[in-house]
């Protein structure tokens, strides 16, 4: 017997996606995290897409033709969304995958994107901060290859940022 095989796709969104739905996507997973210290200017901020879409690289993952994740894929320091302030390294923010799916390989394969991109770029390092309430997205990530970067760990408004950078 042959079980049928879920396939996630991982590409740039474009104008005409369901951008909406995209920043849903976020939000959603945003909200399913335990103890999301909610704020409603930053929880607008998460979910428009159709922002960002026009100034930064956007990423989504579908899986089965499903809109399941979304990012932001951040280029260098220069862009409006950069965190941090390295002359050699890509970072990505505004990560999301459904909760219902997660567990299934679309966070990685959506990192393995920025990775690829990364080098593409020719960037020396990958870099992200996530929440202490991210501890499934912090496993990924070290299985990944990325290490703790304590030295760019921030605090905004009394939400710890940890930082990982990846070395390309």
């Amino acid at each position: 017997m042959t079980v049928p095989t879920s396939t996630v796709s991982v590409r740039q969104a474009v104008a005409t996606d369901d951008l909406a739905a995209a920043g849903d996507v976020v939000r959603t997973a945003y909200f399913a995290l335990p103890g999301y210290p909610h704020d409603p200017e930053y929880d607008d901020m998460i979910a428009d897409v159709s922002a960002r879409v026009h100034e930064s690289i956007v990423v989504i993952a579908l899986l089965d033709d499903r809109l399941v994740g979304c990012l932001t894929y951040v280029p260098d320091h220069h862009d409006p969304h950069a965190e941090f302030q390295d002359e050699e390294g890509a970072s990505f923010r505004y990560f999301g995958v459904l909760p219902d799916v997660q567990g299934r390989g679309v966070g990685q394969a959506m990192v393995d994107w920025c990775v690829q991109r990364a080098r593409a770029d020719g960037r020396r390092r990958l870099r992200i901060h996530t929440l202490e309430s991210m501890p499934a997205a912090q496993r990924m990530y070290l299985r990944m290859g990325f290490e703790r970067d304590p030295g760019n760990d921030e605090e905004w408004d009394g939400i710890k940022g940890i930082a990982f950078v990846l070395h390309l």
